[in-house]
């Protein structure tokens, strides 16, 4: 553990006073969901991109699709390829990193992804230069050399989405930016992380995603530990996945609060295990596991409320007579300790999972809800919160070291009271939640459905075809066999009338 420290010390006293890939990420649990911005093409165009471990892909709208019919009104205008003088085509051969054009219509390279409440977005790839975060573009924009001289765009594939249904097609953010440990292989082109290692030297194969109650920030190619307190502590763990399952998957070997374990490494482990998804809003779980821990929300405390349900979430509601200070009131509430690898205790506390119900103005919850898919559970924002979680793909690990995610007091010591009286006064936002995938391989579930029904269709028109020939055949081939019948009867008839005359 010693040695451990010291690595970690000598890498935070190499580093430079900011590493040149770091931005803000904008959002919080009232919109449901995190973005940054990304500035795309040349001269760069700005396009908001919500953050998603869960996704593969990275889309936005372009001039090619219709504004009033096809995709919604979002925080910026659509990426213009005319006006980019760095755009490229992908056509069909197209190949990028590991990965070749999978799927071609009308020469282009084409995509689609759908969610389970019904959003989706299809459209096709290009290619263009891509640069990350707002502080860069200040860069680009600065008169100080030293600074100026760390703006590099890298070339990036993304997808001109030209079709986008439901929260996709409503949501502020223009599009989605995928960060699953699927792209740069066969199955999925680079993301803008795989393209800055590969084309930055001495960047890592690294991002870091810091979610705050308001906003927060991400890093590419390494943390950023000027963001991090002074003896700050890292705790690393394996993460995993498979062709099938493409996720950061984590194993927990138990839950436990007020040291009871109220849930074993079994049922956290069926089925599809558990795995962080920042696409996600909250936790989502099986019936079972969700009820184990709403079970354990109990306020402590001779003032408390009573438990009541908003947007069937479990809640209570906050009184300041009774309750005191939002500090003094969490303080009810107990601690859900996750226990994963290398003895790390993922402490999930009040201060962290309290999300304000938007239903009821006053009411503060417990933001697991039930997921009745695949055995699973999905570690979404609320549980990534006050965490700079480090992604490491390369090594295949995530590192946990706490924060404030501040995207601007990052040493301030943020207490209840500090983050959730902010939250109040922000929150005429409606809450978006962003429902878990249909399946971890959403992009190519449903595309695989499609070409199902095409083919089931294709198969039965043919049927429906070869039944219609058949019948018309059938009904000529008993005129046919009539004919040679009524000819011999003929025949019969003439060869009686030649024996009457002889």
């Amino acid at each position: 553990m010693f040695f451990i420290y010291i690595i970690q010390l000598l890498q935070v006293l190499g580093q430079d006073d900011d590493p040149i890939h770091t931005s803000i990420l904008y959002g919080s649990s009232d919109l449901g969901y995190y973005f940054v911005n990304i500035y795309v093409g040349n001269p760069p165009q700005r396009q908001s991109v919500i953050i998603d471990t869960g996704s593969s892909i990275t889309a936005f709208p372009c001039d090619a699709c219709d504004s009033n019919l096809s995709c919604g009104n979002h925080l910026d205008q659509y990426y213009n390829r005319k006006n980019s003088s760095t755009y490229e085509d992908l056509n069909c051969k197209s190949s990028f990193g590991e990965c070749t054009c999978l799927r071609c219509s009308n020469q282009q390279c084409i995509f689609s992804i759908s969610y389970s409440e019904g959003s989706h977005l299809e459209g096709f790839y290009v290619n263009d230069q891509v640069i990350f975060g707002d502080l860069l573009m200040e860069a680009k924009a600065s008169s100080n050399e030293s600074i100026s001289k760390k703006d590099s765009s890298v070339r990036s594939v993304f997808g001109c989405t030209t079709r986008e249904t439901n929260l996709f097609k409503t949501q502020q953010a223009n599009g989605i930016m995928g960060l699953s440990p699927k792209t740069n292989t066969t199955l999925a082109f680079p993301n803008i992380v795989d393209d800055i290692y590969k084309q930055h030297s001495g960047m890592k194969l690294f991002f870091s995603i810091c979610i705050g109650r308001i906003d927060g920030f991400m890093t590419i190619g390494q943390y950023d530990y000027n963001r991090h307190q002074q003896n700050s502590a890292y705790y690393t763990i394996q993460y995993f996945h498979t062709e099938n399952k493409p996720v950061y998957g984590i194993k927990i070997s138990q839950i436990r609060v007020h040291n009871k374990t109220i849930l074993a490494g079994a049922d956290l482990q069926a089925g599809g295990g558990s795995f962080v998804d920042s696409g996600s809003t909250l936790v989502n779980a099986h019936p079972d596991v969700t009820k184990a821990l709403v079970n354990f929300f109990v306020c402590d405390s001779p003032n408390c409320p009573t438990m009541q349900y908003f947007e069937d979430i479990a809640c209570y509601i906050y009184n300041k007579t009774l309750h005191g200070s939002y500090e003094q009131f969490i303080s009810f509430f107990p601690t859900y300790q996750f226990i994963m690898d290398n003895n790390f205790i993922f402490d999930w506390t009040p201060k962290d999972y309290l999300t304000k119900s938007m239903e009821q103005h006053d009411a503060y919850c417990l933001p697991v809800a039930e997921y009745s898919g695949n055995v699973r559970m999905i570690l979404g924002q609320v549980w990534m919160r006050n965490w700079d979680i480090g992604f490491d793909k390369e090594n295949q690990t995530l590192t946990f070291v706490r924060s404030n995610c501040s995207s601007d007091n990052l040493k301030h010591n943020f207490t209840a009271d500090d983050w959730f009286l902010k939250e109040l006064n922000q929150s005429n936002n409606t809450l978006k939640i962003r429902h878990p995938p249909k399946n971890v391989d959403q992009e190519f579930l449903y595309e695989a459905v499609k070409i199902i029904v095409v083919i089931v269709t294709s198969i039965i028109i043919i049927i429906f075809i070869v039944f219609i020939r058949r019948r018309k055949l059938n009904k000529q081939i008993k005129k046919g066999s009539k004919l040679p019948e009524a000819e011999d009867e003929t025949q019969k008839t003439v060869q009686q009338k030649v024996v009457v005359v002889q």
